[in-house]
């Protein structure tokens, strides 16, 4: 919970800059590029991760790998997230200020699970009835789980829609133990 909170008041003050530089797209790809990158190399994450190496040598690594690729505004963010020795919440700042962006955008992730893999227009054509259905612009992020037997499940903030079969099944046991046979 703690890294959650640390997170937010990050990204909520890198997300107050990217809005007065009207650039929170910008920001938003820039942060994503930069934590892909350090976490999908071992070394470099626990190069960056590790308490014992001076921020400076960190500083100097992340300058020399993303001068080019990012704003000043974000190499200093990135900065000070060093120096306050917070790297090791750069993936929950990225989410925090993802979440913010997309609220900022009036879009809201909708997870889906699916029993088997669903087609890229099916989840389309998902999207689109649940943009609909909630007047905002909806972004899908598919799990398949098998144990679901058929149909979906999707979560939208705090609402579930459990159209499953596993569910369905489940509800058909829970009536057929209601009823008293004479």
């Amino acid at each position: 919970m703690l890294n959650k909170s640390v997170g937010r008041r990050y990204a909520e003050a890198f997300f107050a800059i990217a809005q007065e530089q009207n650039k929170i797209d910008e920001f938003e790809k820039e942060l994503a590029d930069v934590v892909d990158v350090i976490m999908s190399h071992e070394d470099l994450k626990a190069f960056m991760f590790h308490v014992l190496i001076p921020p400076q040598e960190k500083k100097d690594i992340l300058s020399r790998l993303f001068a080019d690729r990012v704003s000043p505004s974000t190499l200093s963010f990135l900065n000070l997230v060093i120096d306050k020795r917070r790297v090791d919440h750069l993936g929950v700042m990225f989410d925090e200020y993802r979440a913010m962006a997309d609220e900022s955008k009036n879009i809201i992730k909708a997870e889906v699970t699916s029993a088997k893999d669903v087609s890229e227009q099916d989840i389309a054509g998902l999207e689109k009835t649940l943009s609909e259905a909630t007047g905002k612009k909806v972004r899908v992020t598919l799990t398949v789980d098998p144990s679901l037997i058929g149909g979906v499940k999707v979560r939208i903030g705090d609402r579930v829609i459990d159209a499953s079969v596993v569910k369905k099944l489940d509800m058909l046991k829970s009536s057929l133990k209601r009823v008293k046979i004479s």
